[in-house]
């Protein structure tokens, strides 16, 4: 029998590896795993642009006011009798004086401000404060457009002095120069004058105020001078007398230059900027004083007194006259420019003239009743005003051929001699006690 081979020795080596078979069918899916836990929310994006604007819708029924709910309601409401309840005095009358702390401070003491009446009967609206001069609520009647009735005095004499020469407004406050003192008064913005210069080199008038380069400068009488004012409490000469020219009776800035109208020699000063007055103009027809100055279309002009002339200076060295004397009116005292024309008011007739821009006077106002002298001209609210003499009253041209009395005389002051405007009202200086007045103030609530 044959040997049986041993299987179990020594391996021989392995054979090369055969080809991978076939990728068997796919074995059914596991069960889900558990879910894992949030993640944090991401960064949020830009804001998409706005969308259109919708229709407005329908307007809704006009609304009603009723008493309901109220049980002591009148049976009928009458303004005038609720407002003469709270009358000073009545018994629904505003007690002030426990304001204290904020509305003190703001509103000065106590002052209410801002709360309008309407009264049909007054033709105006009235402003409800407090005058601290009375210690009562009383109605402030803003400067009305049309219905000018009488002066509101705003500041009583001060020191004696009898004239208000010059009034401006500088720096947001309102200026008077004075005599007989040549002072300088500053108005409180109440109800006072107070003193920011006294007499200086014995000029007792404060003739004629200007502001020139942001400053303000006066001319003076009895020696013709130029004073600056330091801004704080005093006058610094700027130019002495020239040529025996005693009076600066006014004073205008044109082209860059600050220039005076002089007597007793009628001549045109210009002020050279540092210590002294250059002539620019001798005496004209014998006209001795140059009352007052004005520019008018890019000319400067000179009314006189004597005949009641009208020069014009011509740019380099001497007045040309322009008009003559008109209806025996031998004094024109000021100028105004009013609605591109140029007029002028008069004395001894207080007449209101206007210039034809050629070579004449024309005649727009006859005197009217008593008043002589059309002291100042001033242009407020679209209206050409003017103060008089001899009983200081305010007029109002109507704009066709005569005035209008806006003002009649007032605690006796004969002149209102001087006028300015300041923030938006109308002001004037008077004689003989030296009083500011304005065509608005504190009119007492019981009135």
């Amino acid at each position: 029998m044959a040997e049986k081979e041993d299987y179990t020795k020594d391996q021989g080596d392995a054979g090369p590896q055969g080809d991978q078979g076939d990728l068997g069918p796919q074995g059914n899916q596991g069960d889900a795993g558990i879910q894992g836990s949030q993640g944090d929310p991401g960064i949020q994006g830009n804001q998409g642009d706005q969308g259109d604007q919708g229709d407005q819708g329908d307007t809704g029924p006009p609304g009603t006011t009723t008493w309901a709910g109220i049980t002591d309601k009148p049976t009928e409401f009458n303004p005038d009798e609720h407002h003469a309840d709270h009358e000073d005095g009545q018994p629904g009358a505003i007690d002030v004086s426990a304001l204290s702390g904020l509305l003190a401070d703001e509103q000065d003491a106590g002052k209410i401000k801002g709360v309008t009446v309407n009264d049909a009967a007054k033709a105006d609206t009235y402003l409800l404060s407090y005058d601290q001069t009375t210690n009562r609520i009383a109605f402030v009647r803003p400067f009305p457009s049309a219905h000018i009735d009488q002066w509101y005095q705003l500041a009583p004499r001060l020191d004696g002095q009898e004239f208000i020469l010059s009034l401006l407004a500088y720096n947001n406050k309102l200026y008077a120069g004075t005599g007989p003192g040549g002072r300088l008064f500053e108005w409180n913005d109440v109800n006072a004058w107070v003193q920011k210069a006294p007499e200086l080199n014995s000029q007792d008038s404060a003739r004629a105020l200007a502001v020139f380069n942001d400053k303000l400068y006066v001319g003076t009488y009895p020696g013709g001078r130029l004073f600056e004012w330091n801004d704080v409490d005093a006058w610094v000469q700027k130019a002495p007398e020239l040529n025996s020219q005693t009076q600066m009776s006014s004073m205008v800035v044109f082209n860059g230059k600050l220039y005076a109208g002089t007597s007793p020699g009628g001549r045109l000063f210009e002020w050279n900027h540092v210590d002294a007055w250059v002539q620019k103009a001798p005496e004209l027809a014998s006209q001795g004083y140059i009352s007052t100055v004005m520019v008018f279309n890019n000319k400067l002009y000179g009314a006189t007194l004597g005949t009641g002339l009208l020069f014009e200076w011509n740019g380099v060295n001497a007045w040309i006259q322009k008009a003559n004397e008109l209806n025996g009116q031998t004094f024109i005292i000021s100028l105004a420019v009013f609605n591109g024309k140029l007029y002028g008011g008069t004395n001894p007739g207080g007449h209101l003239f206007e210039w034809n821009d050629v070579n004449a006077w024309v005649q727009r106002a006859p005197q009217l009743e008593s008043q002589t002298h059309i002291c100042a001209l001033a242009v407020f609210n679209g209206r050409l005003y003017a103060g008089t003499q001899p009983q200081g009253r305010l007029f109002e041209w109507n704009d066709v051929d005569a005035w209008v009395q806006r003002a009649p005389q007032y605690d006796n002051q004969q002149r209102a001699f001087s006028m300015a405007i300041f923030n938006d009202k109308l002001y004037a200086g008077t004689y003989p006690t030296a009083r500011l007045f304005g065509t608005f103030g504190p009119t007492p609530a019981q009135q």
